[in-house]
């Protein structure tokens, strides 16, 4: 099973992704808690020296961020297995990968790693070994919902939680394809791919999608 501290270091760095700050109203949405829970559970990670905190914003230290690195690498090969291996269906295979990257053997997921011949990014895009701390803090993907109209992006990937695999499955997008940002409401952005289909993408979702800016 899966420690307090380690959900709360990989929601962390998910609900940052984009911007590398994230707060508690974030972090009980996504974790299905009570603010006072994400309170209590932030300032026990700053007084181990994972996290920071300042006007509300929280985000990962170097240590906090090195520790995220360590359990992405091992969930995302995880995620791997679970999808190509037993085709596990893909909105089941964050849980249960989770589930799974509780082994802590650094053998086993040698072993993993080789037998899927050294994967370099997850199903849904994210990337199995995270770039060095310096660069994260610069962050250079960005989310579909915060890209200007007019712009030209390819998405990298999505954040993988059942809610986003189900709606990016359903909406018709897929991992590298190029689209345009045609116009922005407060509620559906209008976007457009290189053979002129048109896609409405809801503005929950798409703050989800992360995407590298072309034009």
């Amino acid at each position: 099973m899966k420690s307090r501290t380690s959900n709360y270091l990989k929601t962390i760095y998910e609900t940052s992704y984009t911007q590398r700050w994230t707060c508690n109203k974030q972090l009980a949405t996504m974790l299905g808690v009570l603010p006072g829970s994400v309170t209590e559970a932030v300032n026990r990670l700053i007084s181990q020296k994972l996290v920071v905190k300042n006007k509300g914003q929280i985000k990962l230290t170097k240590r906090g961020y090195q520790l995220v690195a360590d359990l992405m690498y091992r969930y995302r090969l995880c995620e791997i297995w679970l999808a190509d291996n037993i085709q596990l269906s893909l909105p089941e295979v964050p849980r249960q990968a989770w589930l799974m990257s509780a082994i802590d053997s650094s053998v086993v997921m040698a072993k993993l790693n080789q037998q899927m011949a050294y994967p370099k990014t997850s199903p849904f895009g994210g990337a199995l070994k995270l770039e060095s701390f310096s660069k994260y803090q610069h962050p250079t993907l960005l989310s579909l919902l915060s890209i200007p109209v007019g712009k030209e992006v390819k998405i990298i990937s999505f954040l993988e939680t059942p809610a986003t695999i189900h709606y990016f499955q359903h909406s018709g997008l897929h991992l590298g394809q190029v689209l345009t940002i045609n116009s922005k409401n407060t509620v559906l952005p209008n976007i457009t791919d290189v053979k002129d289909n048109e896609y409405l993408i809801d503005n929950s979702m798409a703050v989800y999608i992360y995407c590298e800016l072309l034009s």
